[in-house]
């Protein structure tokens, strides 16, 4: 008979003998040799938020192109086709991922604050940023509609959940970041049909929910309207949210205690917001006086505002109060006000910065004065050459600011001498414009420019400082001078009888237009065109001369500040820190021209050495010949004055005998 086989034995044999086949498949080495270099790729991988709604492929290609080659470029949408924020950017190498997270991070593109950072893998992410699991209270209910027509069912799902927009970019960057992850940890084929039957189901649930085409509704709150929220103040800077909430409870149901904080430093500014769950509450928290303390300090409750309410309310504050208005002009001191250390400062020798500081200082000391008061339209120029006069001052001004300068004035002593019959210049003087926006962009051009007098000369110009009383002078003499000028007074009278016209409700008669000559008409109409064009152009310019900001103009001050000059330490400490920097340029030049003077000499070291020069003769051919003409040569070598071959012998004179 024959021996009955164990099946038990064979079977879990060839289960063995499968799994060893699985594991020893030698097509996975290559399978595991291109998923390595994927995920080295996704290593390179970026992730940039708080993009633009506008922004497109091309455009966030176009941007991030600058810093390196790029693979790939993702924008994240919804489902409904409209963008989430944020977008992945693919980079070739590592190194060019790291420097467009160090040149684009809080920058500004199309005009929105991008967030550019590591795009993380799916279980980092998760580890990273755990998702508490809400309670069933806080979850939206979906309404679900079937196609039967019956009445909507009310469900609380964890799908209705995750519409929320925030899980929309977060779920949309996971999914996005971790393609390659995905493949890589599903090696094993049995676990990838797992998990694509796993999506099926869950393709399928959605579908028969409907639950994509449910869009959440936007819950509008009503505290302030409700009278439940309580805003108050004199707040313990040390005190906390939760402290604050302990001294609320005794008046009733808290539902969030919230205390103000800057939003750079997180410092306290002592004040919070309290929210009831009843009105009740909320004005028995009003209602109470000293007893409400927190930390020893007595709370002071009040009404909660709306943002519209609060609005009216400053604008009729600012109305009512006077005190913001600037009669003097104050905010004017400080434009074009160069500080050690930033870019005006650059190339700004030693003896201009303490010309500067010094002007400075007298500034303050004048403007204590509250009879003196900053010019709007006249500016003042100081460290001008000697040899400038009015003409030159008025000719530079208008070169290089393309404006036609009202006053030019440069200040000389009273004192007359042969070399200056006019007097000696003091190096300053004034200039005046028509209006404020064009000596404001004068002052932009003018102010330590180094291509006017010079790199280590450079101008320092100004909004003059005015008397009251002076300006009032002034004006009375113009005054005077008008009245006394008798076209001026017929001006005058004219104007008046127009606007009498004008109050009687009768119009004023104009010439009427020549009809029967229809070139002149035109001429004119082109002409009109014209000047109005010119006057628009003019315009344009002023306006784009004033955002044109130049490197060396120095701050520009924004109006309604109050005055905030420097005070004597703090300018001794700039001077200081000034001397610093423009002895560690010297230095750095000094150590330059020292490098290329022994770069030089190492050169001329190095060259090759030169044959020496063979030294010619010039007279030896010369010496020669007349050699052999003393010697006797009887051919004579084509010299002159041989005949036949023979050397001439010269005539004797009568005195001399043989």
């Amino acid at each position: 008979m024959k021996p009955i086989k164990d099946t038990t034995d064979e079977s879990t044999r060839e289960a063995g003998e499968d799994k060893s086949k699985k594991r020893r498949n030698p097509f996975n080495t290559q399978r595991l040799k291109e998923e390595k270099e994927r995920r080295q790729k996704k290593r390179a991988r970026l992730i940039v938020r708080n993009i633009s709604y506008k922004s497109t492929d091309a455009s966030l290609r176009e941007y991030f192109s600058k810093w390196g080659t790029l693979e790939d470029v993702n924008i994240l949408k919804r489902g409904d086709g409209k963008l989430v924020g944020c977008a992945f950017v693919q980079y070739e190498t590592i190194n060019q991922a790291t420097k467009a997270i160090l040149k684009t991070n809080g920058k500004d593109l199309q005009g929105r604050k991008i967030f550019v950072d590591w795009a993380l893998g799916k279980n980092e992410y998760s580890a990273k940023n755990p998702k508490d699991e809400e309670p069933e209270e806080k979850k939206p209910k979906v309404e679900i509609k079937d196609e039967s027509g019956e009445e909507p069912m009310v469900e609380t799902n964890e799908h209705a959940a995750s519409k929320d927009g925030s899980e929309d970019v977060e779920e949309a960057s996971d999914s996005a970041s971790n393609e390659g992850e995905e493949d890589s940890e599903g090696s094993d084929g049995d676990d990838d049909e797992d998990d694509s039957d796993d999506d099926k189901d869950q393709k399928e649930d959605k579908d028969k929910l409907g639950i994509e085409n449910i869009k959440k509704e936007k819950v509008i709150s009503n505290d302030v309207q409700e009278g439940c929220t309580v805003f108050i103040k004199n707040v313990p800077f040390d005190a906390d949210d939760a402290d604050l909430r302990k001294v609320c409870r005794k008046f009733g149901l808290v539902n969030y205690a919230i205390i103000n904080r800057e939003a750079v430093s997180g410092h306290s500014r002592g004040t919070a917001f309290v929210k009831f769950k009843a009105k009740e509450s909320a004005d028995l928290c009003l209602q109470a006086g000293t007893e409400f303390t927190l930390m020893d300090e007595v709370l002071d409750p009040h009404p909660a505002l709306s943002r519209d309410e609060l609005k009216s309310k400053q604008s009729r504050e600012s109305k009512d109060d006077d005190t913001g208005k600037d009669s003097r002009n104050l905010y004017l001191a400080r434009e074009g006000l160069i500080m050690s250390g930033s870019k005006a400062a650059d190339g700004v020798t030693a003896s201009d910065m303490t010309k500067r500081h010094e002007l400075e200082q007298m500034k303050t000391q004048v403007l204590k004065n509250l009879n003196r008061f900053v010019s709007r339209n006249r500016l003042s120029i100081h460290n001008l050459p000697y040899n400038y006069d009015d003409e030159k001052l008025k000719q530079m001004a208008q070169t290089y600011t393309g404006f036609r300068p009202h006053e030019c004035r440069v200040m000389r002593e009273h004192k007359i001498t042969p070399e200056h019959p006019h007097g000696k210049s003091k190096g300053f003087g004034f200039i005046s414009f028509e209006t404020h926006q064009r000596a404001l962009a004068a002052l932009r051009k003018l102010n330590n420019n180094p291509n006017i007098f010079g790199a280590q000369h450079r101008p320092i110009v100004a909004f003059s400082i005015e008397d009251r009383a002076v300006h009032k002078i002034k004006e009375k003499r113009d005054e005077r001078s008008k009245q006394n000028n008798p076209t001026y007074q017929t001006k005058l009278q004219q104007k008046k009888e127009r606007r009498q016209q004008q109050r009687n409700g009768q119009q004023t008669k104009e010439k009427p237009p020549q009809s029967d000559n229809k070139t002149k008409l035109q001429k004119h109409i082109k002409k009109l065109e014209a000047t109005r064009a010119a006057r628009t152009e003019g315009k344009e310019k002023e306006e784009q001369q004033l955002t044109d900001d130049q490197d060396f103009v120095g701050a520009a001050a924004k109006p309604g500040t109050a005055l905030r000059m420097r005070s004597k330490k703090k300018i001794m400490e700039q001077a200081q820190e000034h001397m610093k920097r423009v002895k560690t340029e010297k230095r750095k030049t000094k150590n330059k021209k020292i490098r290329e003077t022994h770069l030089a000499e190492r050169r001329a070291d190095n060259r090759p050495k030169q044959g020496r020069k063979k030294e010619i003769d010039d007279l030896k051919p010369l010496i020669d010949k007349y050699k052999k003409m003393i010697t006797g040569n009887q051919d004579g070598g084509g010299v002159k004055g041989i005949l036949g071959g023979k050397i001439k012998k010269p005539k004797r004179t009568k005195w001399y005998a043989e």
